[in-house]
């Protein structure tokens, strides 16, 4: 039925004008910084429009070690695939990147799935927007971490409901294409060696600093880092000494940051901890370095001399109060791979007899601790799920021990059994301090995070919350979940600590209580906010109301939240440090909830560390779970039916109600039955072919909005969807023929000729592209020229105006209109919003055409 309109397109249009697209080119080069080294060069990579995370553009870079500096450069550029060269238009381009692993994204702003582990727990994403104008962009990251970087571009998103649907060959055929480039500035380091002193010299008017690096062998948890001025300098400023696991150091990347006085000669000593079976760095420069005497010829140059050393320790050691130390019981784990892409779980290592533990034992004051590895490449598309179930409940009753057990032998299963937990159960879960047992349980690549009480996990000098919180109140809060989706490649850590607190230890006060009082205490903090602290601007009004026994009773918890927050942030005091302690110390003494080293309190839990695509293998009830592959690299993600959308599919903001999905396929198909008419004057004017070629139109047009437009839900399939299209467009391009040649009047011994002839080639146009614009044209520009030279030759013989009057006067005007309004409403008014509308309105006044343009042969000939 589409094809109908392309009769007004040939009717109204004369010419089909072009212009010619200019050729790209490259930007001006740009000047190299000092020690840029040129490393990768890309080839083009054409970019599609993002409908789902499937069309992405998958960019792959390797970082080496010892890099300081890495710089990626991108231009993307239009690249015309027109017949008639016209000019493209630029482009929105997206790109993220990000170490380790894809980035994972959503360009939509959906909210991800609340069991996925959050952002902020994981390696940086770079965002970047352009233009595709050849205009090279640029992103420079300090201190990136070595080894594989990946990057994922595409045309932006936009609601594809305002979309216009294009035909195609009306608008411009172009290309984008990306080109990219990665430059680095690598460092010279310097080893050092346990228990060897290195001596070396500081120089003022040096703006790089000095680096050096040193390799951390296994079960070796912190390091005395040992720095000693043996040549003292009362001119110089200080020493900042920043120390970092596997990449350089940065400003926002670093495990530990100090300050060494040089004006006297003194030995400081600098414990921390480190990341075995890794390399750390330390860089050592002065705290002015930025205003070296480079950029002052005549400042002084000063020097200082001093002695580094390290001495590791397998064990833990005296740190300062700021960094806690634990130890950890630690249990082996052994891999198990499938077949299929992504597929792979670990579990305990089997005792003995080859029987491998189906639960493991907690005890409260040492966390359990399991490390695993995750490979590069091809571990990294699908989804990594930890799940995990206490053993029993308070009661002392088991928690679903039958399921439980059966998914610890096919771990996808426990995770897919705990994906649909309900929203209400986070709620429950928080409350868990409430409980007898609590295990907090903390994920984390590269470094194992210490458990801590109510509800976070220590990451070095990170604080985050916790991965899963279980406790044994009941069934719906003895198990937990979370996802990793696209893992970074490396060591990864779960640790599981257990805190016990006898039920008839119950809090005097509920925990917004406890945070009113705490907040009260520290009222007279809140007179020194300023912005850009998040209190400041209704900092008077809170601290009245901490004054006020009614206004404090009738703060609600958004707000009482919000107070405590601000006292625990930078932007907000200086002694936000101290208030974070004063107030964990303040809510354990005001729950009564912690007991510690406690032997006699222990739990045994049922555990899964498994990977599978999507997530836990599927996409939800309304989702599809794909594998693809660009750029060389193969991933999983979820493709969405029925208007659902989200990383797993369960975002339901934009699904159509079941009545407009039903209005929309009524309209579609019903619209078509105005061809019976037109079929009943082909008849009575005797054009019996004619007659049945729009019926098939009618038909085909009929089953095939049928089966497309129902979302599944109202829609019926005669036969497969791809034959109902063929036959609708096919038939559609047949009914422009078969109403030419009607219109042509030729002879009748060339118009079956001219029918099968048209049947033949159109059928092969239709199967070649039957959505390219010559696919109409082809017919509809043959039929008006025969046209053209039978009217011509009919009128040079009768010497007479061929058709009749009223034909070219009335119905042929009317005809033309009606495919004009027609092909509009197909050409340019299309969206994915008003498709049903629109589309609807094309096959009613293409239908109406008919009756106007196949003339009456009594009518059509000129009266004598």
């Amino acid at each position: 039925m589409r094809a109908l309109g392309i009769m007004g397109l040939v009717i109204l249009i004369n010419t089909y004008q072009a212009s010619v697209v200019a050729n790209v080119a490259d930007g001006a080069a740009t000047m190299a910084a000092p020690g840029q080294t040129l490393l990768v060069r890309l080839p083009s990579n054409t970019l599609l429009k993002y409908t789902a995370y499937k069309d992405v553009s998958i960019l792959h870079f390797r970082v080496p070690q010892d890099t300081r500096t890495a710089m990626f450069s991108f231009k993307a550029y239009e690249e015309s695939k027109s017949a008639f060269q016209r000019v493209c238009p630029d482009r929105d381009v997206t790109l993220h990147l990000k170490a380790g692993s894809y980035p994972v994204i959503s360009p939509e702003n959906i909210t991800f799935p609340r069991h996925f582990l959050s952002a902020d727990q994981r390696f940086e994403i770079y965002d970047l927007q352009f233009k595709s104008d050849s205009t090279t962009k640029r992103l420079n990251v300090e201190g990136p971490q070595p080894g594989n970087w990946f990057a994922v571009a595409f045309i932006s998103w936009t609601d594809p409901n305002n979309d216009r649907i294009e035909q195609q060959g009306l608008s411009p055929t172009c290309e984008t294409l990306l080109l990219s480039e990665m430059s680095v500035i690598e460092v010279n380091t310097q080893l050092l060696s346990e228990n060897v002193a290195q001596q070396d010299v500081l120089l003022t008017n040096s703006s790089t600093p000095l680096t050096y690096k040193f390799f951390v062998p296994r079960d070796v948890v912190s390091i005395t880092l040992q720095v000693t001025i043996t040549k003292a300098c009362p001119e110089c400023p200080e020493i900042c000494l920043d120390a970092n696991a596997q990449a350089l150091p940065s400003v926002h990347s670093y495990i530990h940051t100090d300050t060494i006085w040089v004006n006297e000669s003194a030995t400081e000593f600098l414990q921390f901890h480190v990341q075995e079976n890794e390399w750390h760095y330390v860089d050592l420069s002065f705290s002015d370095s930025g205003n070296s005497s480079q950029e002052n010829p005549d400042t002084p140059v000063y020097e200082v001399e001093f002695t580094i050393m390290i001495e590791f320790h397998t064990t833990e050691i005296p740190l300062p109060p700021d960094l806690k130390a634990v130890t950890f019981d630690t249990y082996p784990l052994l891999r198990q791979t499938y077949r299929e892409f992504f597929m792979f779980d670990y579990d305990l290592l089997p005792d003995i007899n080859g029987t491998v533990p189906a639960s493991l034992n907690l005890t409260t004051g040492t966390p359990a601790l399991f490390k695993f590895e995750v490979g590069d490449v091809y571990d990294i598309g699908g989804t990594l799920s930890f799940a995990i179930s206490m053993k029993q409940d308070i009661r002392g009753n088991p928690v679903d021990q039958g399921a439980v057990l059966s998914v610890t032998e096919s771990a996808p299963l426990f995770a897919q059994k705990l994906v649909d937990t309900s929203a209400e159960d986070a709620a429950k879960v928080t409350n868990g301090a409430r409980s007898n047992q609590t295990i907090i349980i903390c994920m984390h690549l590269g470094v194992p995070g210490i458990p801590t009480w109510p509800d976070h996990c220590v990451y070095g000098r990170h604080v985050f919350p916790a991965a899963i919180i279980v406790n044994n109140t009941d069934a719906d809060t003895s198990t937990g979940l979370v996802h990793v989706p696209f893992p970074e490649s490396g060591s990864w850590f779960v640790t599981l600590g257990l805190f016990c607190h006898g039920a008839e230890t119950a809090a005097r006060t509920t925990i917004i209580d406890s945070v009113k009082e705490f907040v009260k205490i520290h009222k007279d903090l809140l007179s020194q906010m300023q912005a850009p602290c998040a209190c400041s601007e209704r900092r008077d009004f809170y601290r009245n109301c901490l004054l006020d026994e009614t206004c404090l009773a009738e703060l609600n918890e958004t707000e009482t939240l919000k107070i405590k927050e601000c006292l625990m942030d930078a932007k907000c005091t200086p002694k936000y440090q101290e208030m974070s302690r004063q107030f964990e110390l303040h809510h354990k003494f005001a729950t009564e909830q912690i007991v510690i080293d406690n032997a006699s309190c222990n739990a045994s839990v049922l555990f899964t560390i498994s990977s599978s695509p999507c997530v836990a293998g599927r996409c939800g009830r309304y989702g599809r779970c794909y594998h693809y592959m660009s750029g060389g690299f193969v991933f999983s993600t979820c493709l969405c039916i029925k208007g659902y959308r989200g990383w797993d599919c369960t975002e339901d903001s934009q699904v159509p109600s079941s009545m407009s999905i039903l209005l929309a396929s009524l309209l579609l198909t019903l619209s078509n039955l105005l061809f019976i008419p037109s079929i009943y004057f082909a008849i009575r004017r005797k054009y019996y072919t004619e007659a049945v070629i729009y019926f098939f139109a009618m038909f085909f047009s009929t089953f095939y909005h049928a089966c497309d437009s129902g979302e599944d839900e109202y829609s019926f399939c005669l036969v497969k969807i791809g034959v109902l299209q063929f036959c609708d467009f096919y038939c559609g391009l047949l009914a422009i023929w078969v109403t030419l040649i009607a219109m042509a009047h030729v002879r009748q011994t060339f118009v079956s000729l001219l029918h099968m002839l048209g049947a033949i080639l159109l059928a092969f146009g239709t199967e070649l592209n039957k959505q390219s614009l010559w696919v109409f044209l082809a017919p509809a520009l043959t039929g008006i020229c025969l046209i053209s030279a039978s009217w011509g030759l009919r009128c040079r013989k009768t010497r007479k105006w061929f058709p009749a009057r009223n034909y070219l006067v009335l119905y042929m005007p009317i005809g033309a209109v009606l495919v004009m309004v027609g092909l509009v409403c197909y050409a340019f008014l299309q969206t994915r919003q008003n498709y049903h509308i629109v589309h609807s309105v094309w096959h009613m006044v293409m239908a109406l055409s008919i009756l106007c343009l196949l003339p009456n042969r009594k009518t059509f000939l000129p009266k004598c």
